[in-house]
């Protein structure tokens, strides 16, 4: 199985995942909160994983410090993006946060050019402007009102975060392996989540406000994620990255066929056309 196949089946992971995060995170009453258990149930599912599939069997770790650095930063903007992103979630309308999830599609494709050396082609180029120009048309809305200025800066900070942790997992899944970097990077963030202490009174009820569709949601991140990696060996990150963000478009095409919201149906085909172009560009050796 090649990338663009493994990345193709992220897209639709995390498709599925952004439909199913916007209900959890309306009715979340504690953001922080449903963070910590969605986070412990997909670190549970990673570890479970790890042992089914043997690789604890092949369990090594790199002595390059470099390798070290990488996974820390890493565990620290994932453990804020975790910490802050079912915040984001429930303060702002999906319009507004996925227009500002763009920023980390950015992050991570500007910095991978500077920290692997990856030859940005005119391929890539188009490909990559095409998908990021289709995000915005998309996403963008003139009915924002009264916008939070706590979720913007939320939405702000955690995407920054998530552009710096897709950044480095090219690097953590080489130095490490994919199975073992996974269970990093899903185990140790949880404590940037859960401190400083939240009662399990506060965890219970909101694993019962969100039923099964949590432990739906966390498989799905989990497989999306390690499928990632894996594309993440296999080809440049420049290439894999801006392809696995069109997950935010398809989302909002999906709203229009199945939710039947049919507002700027016009503008959604048009932004879809773009990424299906942008994607193939992207897929194109040279």
């Amino acid at each position: 199985m090649n990338w663009f196949i493994y990345t193709m089946t992220v897209v639709f992971l995390f498709t599925t995942y952004n439909l199913l995060q916007r209900k959890l995170a309306v009715h979340a009453k504690n953001p922080r909160a449903m963070a910590v258990i969605f986070n412990g149930i997909a670190a549970t599912m990673a570890l479970v994983i790890f042992i089914i599939g043997g690789s604890y069997k092949n369990f090594s770790l790199p002595t390059q410090s470099e390798a070290w650095i990488a996974l820390f930063v890493a565990i620290f903007c994932y453990g804020m993006f975790e910490r802050y992103k079912f915040t984001a979630a429930k303060l702002l309308d999906a319009s507004v946060l996925s227009t500002i999830g763009n920023l980390s599609v950015l992050v991570a494709v500007v910095g991978s050019l500077f920290i692997y050396a990856e030859n940005f082609s005119t391929n890539k180029l188009i490909g990559s402007i095409l998908i990021i120009l289709s995000l915005f048309l998309v996403s963008f809305s003139k009915k924002w009102v009264k916008l939070s200025t706590k979720g913007i800066l939320a939405a702000l900070f955690i995407n920054i975060m998530l552009g710096i942790g897709w950044m480095l997992d090219k690097k953590g899944a080489e130095y490490f392996n994919i199975n073992t970097y996974n269970i990093f990077v899903w185990t140790v963030p949880i404590l940037f989540v859960y401190f400083p202490h939240i009662p399990f009174k506060v965890l219970k009820e909101e694993l019962k406000t969100a039923s099964w569709k949590i432990y739906l949601l966390a498989a799905i991140n989990v497989a999306g994620y390690l499928l990632q990696l894996k594309a993440l060996t296999l080809a440049e990150a420049t290439r894999v990255i801006p392809i696995v963000q069109t997950s935010t478009l398809f989302t909002v095409i999906i709203g229009v066929i199945v939710l039947k919201e049919r507002d700027s149906v016009v503008k959604k085909i048009i932004a879809s056309c773009m990424a299906v172009v942008g994607v193939y560009f992207l897929s194109v050796t040279h």
